[in-house]
């Protein structure tokens, strides 16, 4: 595991002057950095005597202009596809101030104003992948709550590449902001606040190309925050599924059944299959509603037909109508010939909507009428078209709260609820975990191509039933695929597992309370107990002092201090 006091060093020679702020602008396949001036305007267009140039169709002649006052602002000039700040669009002449870190949007082109670094900077931190995985969930939250994006990279070394090769190419590529954590032995991780997927895709142009040129073969992983999944563990796991070795993202295939409740549930996929009733699947994030979907059709007279899996929350509203429904040639820009939908070519299959509470409400309207019709009408065109397929809706709300909400239609609903499952989360089956473990170990031990499956010990058995897995299976796959990663030897040991992360209780708020309280999973009240009076003990043996009280128990005061309010244990008064 990576020392967190290990550091990434910039690249000097390309730092701007000290104190100045610069434009990270990500336009198509190319990314290029603009140092700004202390004082005057720069006019931003697609002119030849623009201050800076950017040659697309999108772009306007005189697009914007950025005053760099004090105070910096950007003033849009009329432009024909606008300029958008922190999400806003801004009218023709309308001013408004700018920060580093601020977002901007000119058309299709992408730009982050940032502050230069000084050739005396300091050096960047190369962090732990546990500080990583704590900044991932609150860049998660962030973006549900502000609308702007950001990415995950996945970095891994090829060959016989030494670290510090990386580590350089890192520093130079990624902005002052951008998170870099050390993943394993030869492979890190990148969190590029800021600039969506035009940003990604050009920082990985840039590594790849660079270590190549250095005799450092690297592969590259990208998820997209929105695009690619809203939750740390989908973004995790479509990252390192591009990368040899490792299965596609919601693949988490693995079937055990040995809690009471979920054995109920497969006797229920297997009655209902044998029908083409419309099924919603309900439960949180990473339980295996997919899993459960695959099962209803491969149990169907529909298996030898399509399996469609569609990702609702994925898609613009343009591009899902399109995916949906197909469209004519010339329906819109870039339709140069015609498509058939999804729903057209499942024919006598099976489609599974997944996020169906995030379709957009004219989506809604138009599926209906395919669920009350059978047949679709494609984008542009004037003749519906027929289909014969089975609608499996899969989704992490309420979705009757939706309907009382006014954000999903109850005529739709009561279409695509014909049964609904509820998928339990994986604190509910606890003793499914150990079985869920061994088969993603075997599974990573033979896509990593090593011999020998490890085992894995009663100890680290008990921290992995012992944790509430808010990110249910899909979560617990990612912590066993990396730690059979750091594993080398043929054992499985509790000290290759986040145990930080996994001692820390879940928190959670039910709709009826107040503040968040400590998420204890069931049967596990004793344990709980225990460890509130473990802290209180060590407390007790450190007069209070929580520095102290922290190197008892073998944890950071950080972790001292979220322990402290999780359990609900008044901080201790310094003394004076």
């Amino acid at each position: 595991m990576a020392d967190p006091d290990q550091t990434l060093v910039d690249n000097e020679d390309e730092a701007p002057p000290d104190g100045g702020l610069r434009l990270l602008v990500f336009s198509q396949e190319t990314v290029s950095t603009l140092p700004l001036p202390r004082s005057g305007e720069v006019v931003i267009g697609r002119a030849e005597d623009a201050d800076l140039r950017i040659d697309l169709p999108a772009i306007s002649r005189r697009h914007a202009v950025v005053r760099l006052g004090p105070p910096i602002s950007i003033e849009d000039q009329g432009s024909a596809n606008g300029t958008r700040v922190r999400g806003t669009t801004l009218a023709q002449g309308e001013r408004v101030r700018l920060a580093p870190g601020d977002v901007i949007e000119f058309g299709s082109v992408t730009a982050i104003l940032q502050r230069a670094t000084s050739a005396s900077a300091r050096p960047r931190r190369l962090w732990t992948h546990g500080y990583f995985e704590g900044r991932l969930e609150e860049e998660c939250t962030r973006a549900a709550e502000t609308g702007l994006t950001f990415s995950l990279v996945r970095v891994r070394l090829e060959g016989a590449a030494t670290p510090s090769v990386a580590q350089e190419a890192l520093a130079e590529a990624v902005g002052p902001t951008d998170v870099v954590a050390s993943y394993g032995p030869g492979e890190y991780e990148v969190l590029l606040l800021g600039g969506g997927a035009p940003r990604a895709q050009g920082v990985c142009d840039r590594l790849d190309r660079e270590l190549a040129a250095r005799g450092a073969p690297v592969k590259l992983g990208v998820a997209v925050f929105g695009r690619d999944g809203k939750d740390p563990d989908a973004l995790m796991a479509q990252a390192c599924a591009v990368l040899p070795g490792e299965s596609a993202p919601g693949h988490e295939r693995q079937i055990i059944v040995k809690d009471p409740q979920m054995q109920r549930l497969h006797e229920m996929v297997q009655r209902i299959a044998s029908s083409s009733i419309s099924v919603v699947l309900m439960g949180e994030t990473g339980v295996g509603k997919e899993v459960f979907a695959e099962a209803i059709h491969a149990a169907s007279p529909r298996a030898a037909k399509p399996f469609l899996r569609l990702n609702c929350a994925a898609l613009s509203e343009t591009l899902l109508e399109s995916e949906l429904f197909g469209h004519e040639k010339g329906a819109f820009t870039g339709a140069v010939k015609t498509n058939a939908g999804l729903l057209e070519t499942a024919t006598g299959g099976t489609v599974l909507l997944d996020e169906v509470g995030e379709l957009p409400a004219s989506i809604q309207a138009k599926l209906l009428r395919v669920l009350e019709q059978h047949e679709v009408l494609r984008v542009g065109g004037l003749r519906p078209r027929p289909i014969d397929v089975r609608f499996i809706a899969a989704t992490n709300r309420d979705l009757e709260t939706e309907v009382k909400r006014g954000n999903f239609r109850q005529d739709l609903f009561f279409r695509l609820n014909g049964i609904s499952l509820v998928i339990p989360p994986l604190r509910e089956r606890v003793a499914e975990i150990e079985g869920l473990a061994r088969a993603f170990i075997a599974q990573a031990t033979k896509q990593s191509g090593r011999t020998g499956e490890p085992s894995l010990t009663p100890e680290a058995l008990v921290l992995l039933k012992g944790y509430g897995w808010p990110g249910n299976i899909r979560e617990l796959r990612n912590v066993i695929e990396r730690a059979v990663l750091l594993c080398t030897t043929q054992t499985l040991e509790a000290d290759l597992l986040p145990a930080e992360k996994l001692s820390t209780p879940v928190l959670s708020r039910r709709a009826d309370a107040g503040p968040p309280a400590a998420n204890v999973p069931q049967g596990k009240d004793e344990s709980y107990d225990a460890e509130r009076s473990r802290i209180l003990d060590a407390l007790d043996k450190s007069a209070g002092n929580q520095t102290l009280a922290a190197k008892l128990l073998g944890i950071s005061r950080r972790t001292m201090l979220n322990r402290l309010d999780s359990y609900s244990i008044p901080r201790p008064r310094k003394q004076r």
